[in-house]
């Protein structure tokens, strides 16, 4: 849609029919974060928000959509000119960051919705967006962009979206608290009066009342069909036959009446009606153009004062669109009837559009016109243009259309296709084609120039690679992958495009997925890796050594594993695309995981997230957290995982999806740790039947494994046994450890029994079971002093306190970290308003009781009697207030990014601080040094962002230190200081005037003078 049309309120004829409750209930969406109007077409959902928008003095910013706008840049553009429209200046920190795609930062999800919406807080006033014809809305990214907008909007700005559909992101939650109105079919159809009104003041019919009850019995109130049947009724003149006639669904009564309607048209408007269907928007020019005829202005306005369904769309009625009833009617029409006129329709159309630059519309008609030539000139001549403008799905749409001929003489666009194919899982429609352009580009070493033929076989080469990668061909995979790399140029389409900031096909990625053959992977990615060692920033070497390292782990060779992933992760100059950090952490996660190193294996997914900047942020963080919730379960952390489980917006019924195994994986995983069989075992078997089909060995067992513990958890042994045998059938050939050995000693049992039976997979089972002897004796405790205390061992089991006195025993020997605690020092700890003899009996009674405790998980010896008093015997222990000292002292000597990652660990430990939730008298004097502490590491990362310009993510860091040390005036200071650079003036008042209250109330007394001063310089 032209740009200038979207952002205004259609113009409307005057109502005759007035409807002040409908207008009632638009005005209640004031009071609403968002309205959502929702019917079919026909129920005047955009007549019923123009009139009240263009009634309400309120200001109304309108955006109308069409198909182009399901594009994440496109859609928020318009949204943010359409409010530029409204307010002078507006989006001038949201554009440049709508330029780079869904997410350009590392630390927000949404960092052009979050500029969004610090410029919507700062209007003055209230504001209402109207988006409409939200249902031509289809893509992922754009939804959760805007569920993140709902969320977080100023009270002043109110949403309305008017759509044919429900919105496909989560809703309820707004509706249970008010936040959300609805107004559907029941409240936009007519009641029967002003069906009857509608009749009387729009038409000269005169029904009787026995005919009106007809007629609004077979409309039922669609005011759309009552405009058609008044039509159909005014050129019939035989209003009862018309009435008899009309009958059937919504869509056959449309067909009918607009069959009707149109046939008693005067002959030159039928003829314009048809060849112009073919716009989704018009003015004159463009209708002439289509037409070839000259009065294109007189023929629309005619068409306007004839109500022929046709919308104005800006104040001037230079430019108009049709009734969606009307359009898909006379389309319908005419490419059945005339299908001439309609390829001839479109070529004009794409003509006129080609002319006056606007491209994307010029492609859309060429297709419809089926011009496959002109489609292809078009991506050739515009495709940087375009791929600048992150406009790669319009391309692959338009390229999926074009039949294969038309390609032959144009390699880079058959290569953006074949790539297109590869990035939506198309791999059946590649080898063939790529294997046709080898071989005929090959024919032409001798007819083309050396270095342009050259050049573009290398590309063709790497998607022949590709191509034999996806037929699981892997050394001719290898055997392509070198030649590209001999004859490409450094810049080439293909190694650009490995080098892109979104989440890849996950199949390139992670090799282990998609290949079954694991000493043929191996053989494959030591090759690859020997040919790129002299350039390990090669796109495609990185995620080859995380493959290789993630081998290396399911044999169980962690050591080299680990050697594998330190090389790249240290190497200078390994490619840091978004994906490839990504598979290298996730890979080294495991791995720590696997040697023991819990808290390192967590620490790097917490600092994996600050590291990621895509456009497919969102992607990326579903994907990490989902690992997140796997490792919770495996360590023994249910809580997180619950929370997890709760937040991610998955359901044990969604179908499942290749695309989101590793997330589906862990939410059965979660479903089961939670107690919860039943939905768990439901989706595991779907994700299992899917995985089976796509031929998914790995993921396979991995699910298996997962089911065999679902249904040991729900005691159903025997069914158990079946799935973990399958499991071993599988993974035997392949030499699988890690996957069995990661199930920690849940698994064992299962495996011991497989292990002593007469089963085939017997020896597999015990030889996989020598792992977990190895690495499951002696257990070791885990001890968390921050947030509320926890020992529970490798195993996840925790404990559960008899009585707060058995808690506060073990924190308190704790709280000594391995030193004697007299027994007099810890009665006046714990009972210090009882006697000395009652208070005796009572600490025996509370040490009996914590040693039970302990031995019930097996941590016997734990607490001991030494120089007539009490310890802890640390050496079994891994405490992490012990590693908040290393980190603490390890971030005070870092410096730029590990100083960031050392701090971005404290702040992940800290949690809640440091016994929180237990009010121990004991205990508060390292509370408030650590709370110190935690306050000093905020506000080096504030001083940090500040040196770098980013003031936003400083002020937040001062935020968070405010929390915690809410009468500090410094703080207060420090934070309006970077508002003020931020250039955020209503923030800053805020913070100075909240300053000014806590300084009076507190101290009495006012902020110093230069802070006020602070304020003049925004």
């Amino acid at each position: 849609m032209i740009a200038i049309t979207k952002t205004h309120i259609p113009q409307v004829r005057h109502a005759l029919v007035v409807r002040p409750e409908l207008l009632r209930l638009l005005d209640e969406g004031m009071r609403a974060k968002l309205t959502l109007v929702s019917a079919p077409s026909g129920y005047g959902k955009s007549t019923a928000l123009s009139q009240w928008a263009l009634q309400r003095g309120t200001l109304v910013a309108w955006v109308s959509l069409d198909k182009q706008d399901d594009d994440w840049t496109l859609f928020w553009k318009a949204a943010v000119e359409s409010l530029r429209n409204r307010a002078d200046g507006f989006g001038g920190t949201v554009m440049p960051l709508l330029a780079e795609g869904p997410s350009s930062s590392s630390v927000s999800r949404e960092p052009a919705m979050t500029a969004l919406l610090n410029e919507l807080e700062r209007l003055p006033g209230e504001l209402a967006i109207v988006f409409d014809d939200f249902h031509l809305i289809t893509l992922p990214a754009i939804h959760q962009s805007m569920n993140y907008l709902i969320e977080r909007l100023p009270d002043s700005i109110h949403l309305y979206i008017a759509s044919r559909n429900d919105l496909s992101f989560p809703t309820s939650k707004w509706f249970t608290e008010g936040k959300l109105r609805r107004i559907t079919t029941e409240q936009l159809r007519f009641r029967q009066e002003e069906a009857a009104e509608f009749f009387l003041e729009t038409t000269e019919l005169r029904l009787t009342a026995e005919q009106l009850d007809q007629l609004y019995d077979q409309t039922e109130g669609w005011i759309t069909g009552l405009r058609l049947a008044a039509l159909s009724m005014e050129r019939s003149g035989d209003a009862a036959r018309s009435i008899r006639r009309f009958s059937g669904h919504q869509q056959h009564i449309a067909d009918y009446l607009l069959q009707e309607v149109y046939r008693d048209l005067p002959e030159a408007i039928r003829d314009f009606l048809l060849q112009t269907c073919v716009l989704s928007q018009m003015n004159y020019a463009l209708c002439e153009a289509v037409t070839g005829q000259a009065g294109a202005q007189r023929q629309l306005e005619q068409l306007e004062q004839l109500q022929l369904f046709i919308v104005p769309l800006d104040e001037q009625r230079e430019w108009y669109r049709y009734h969606h009833l009307l359009a898909d009617f006379l389309q319908t029409m005419l490419a059945r009837n005339a299908p001439g006129l309609w390829e001839r329709a479109n070529v004009r159309a794409a003509q006129w559009f080609e002319h006056q630059g606007f491209v994307e519309e010029a492609a859309e008609h060429y297709l419809a016109g089926r011009q496959y030539e002109a489609v292809v000139r078009l991506i050739e001549a515009h495709m940087n243009e375009l791929l600048s403008r992150g406009r790669n799905v319009a391309i692959a749409r338009w390229a999926m259309q074009v039949p294969e001929p038309y390609f032959s003489d144009r390699p880079l666009v058959e290569l953006f296709y074949l790539y297109a194919m590869v990035g939506i899982r198309q791999f059946d429609v590649v080898p063939d084609r790529a294997e046709r352009l080898r071989i005929r580009f090959e024919a032409l070493a001798d007819g083309m120039d050396k270095e342009s033929w050259r050049n573009m076989m290398g590309e063709i080469y790497y998607i022949c690679a590709t191509a034999a990668y996806i037929g699981k061909d892997l050394a001719g995979a290898a055997d392509y992958f070198i030649r590209g790399d001999a004859h490409a140029r450094e810049n080439s389409f293909f190694l650009q495009g490995g080098n892109n900031k979104h989440f890849s096909v996950g199949e390139f990625d992670d090799h282990l997925s998609y290949v079954n053959d694991y000493d043929g992977a191996a053989r494959f990615l030591t090759r690859m890796m020997d040919h790129w060692r002299d350039y390990e920033n090669h796109p495609f070497a990185t995620p080859m050594y995380a493959s290789y390292a993630k081998l290396l782990y399911e044999w169980n060779r962690l050591d080299e594993a680990e050697a594998w992933i330190n090389r790249i992760m240290q190497a200078t100059r390994f490619a840091p695309t978004a994906s490839n950090r990504y598979q290298l952490v996730l890979a080294a996660s495991r791995i720590q995981q696997a040697k023991g190193n819990g808290r390192e294996a967590a620490s790097m997914l917490e600092r994996l997230k600050l590291m990621i900047d895509s456009p497919d942020y969102a992607i990326f963080m579903r994907k990490i957290e989902a690992e997140q919730a796997s490792l919770a379960v495996r360590q023994g952390d249910l809580a997180s995982a619950r929370a997890w489980m709760a937040a991610c917006g998955l359901s044990h019924e969604d179908e499942a999806a290749l695309g989101q195994v590793s997330e589906q994986l862990a939410f059965v995983r979660v479903l089961a740790a939670d107690g919860r069989l039943d939905p768990a075992m439901s989706l595991g078997e779907r994700l299992y039947r899917l995985l089976t089909k796509e031929d998914r060995l790995r993921d396979c067992v991995h699910v298996l494994i997962v089911l065999s513990l679902t249904l040991h958890k729900a005691g159903r042994r025997e069914e158990a046994l079946e799935k973990l045998e399958i499991a071993l059938r599988l993974a035997e050939p392949q030499g699988f450890i890690r996957s069995f050995a990661d199930e920690g000693p849940a698994l064992a049992e299962l495996l011991l029994t497989i292990g002593e039976s007469p089963a085939a997979e017997a020896r597999y089972a015990r030889q996989v079971l020598r792992t977990f002897t190895s690495e499951h004796s002696p257990r070791r405790t885990k001890i968390h002093c921050f947030g509320r205390l926890r020992v529970e061992t490798d195993g996840g089991e925790t404990i559960k306190w008899r009585t707060s006195k058995t808690e506060e025993l073990m924190a308190l020997l704790l709280h000594h970290r391995g030193e004697t605690a007299s027994r007099e020092r810890i009665l006046d700890a714990l009972w210090p308003e009882v006697d000395v003899e009652r208070a005796g009996a009572q600490f025996h009674t509370t040490t009996h009781y914590l040693r039970k405790a302990l031995q019930r998980i097996g941590l016997e010896g734990l607490v001991q009697h030494a120089k007539g008093g009490y310890r802890i015997e640390t050496s079994r222990l891994d405490c992490d207030l012990d590693e908040w000292e290393r980190l603490r002292a390890s971030a005070v000597q870092a410096e730029d990014n590990a100083a960031d990652q050392e701090a971005a660990e404290l702040i992940a430990l800290y949690g809640e601080g440091y016994l929180a939730g237990h009010a121990y008298a004991w205990a508060e004097p390292t509370r408030n040094r650590i709370e110190g502490e935690f306050v000093g590491v905020l506000i080096r990362l504030q001083e940090r962002e500040e040196k770098r310009g980013r003031y936003d993510a400083a002020a937040e860091f001062v935020r968070q230190a405010l929390a915690h040390d809410p009468l500090n005036e410094r703080l207060y200071e420090r934070l309006i200081r970077m508002l003020v650079l931020a250039d955020d003036r209503i923030s800053a008042v805020k913070q100075y005037e909240a300053l000014r209250t806590m300084l009076r109330s507190e101290f009495g007394m006012e902020p110093r003078e230069a802070v006020g001063k602070l304020l003049e310089r925004v």
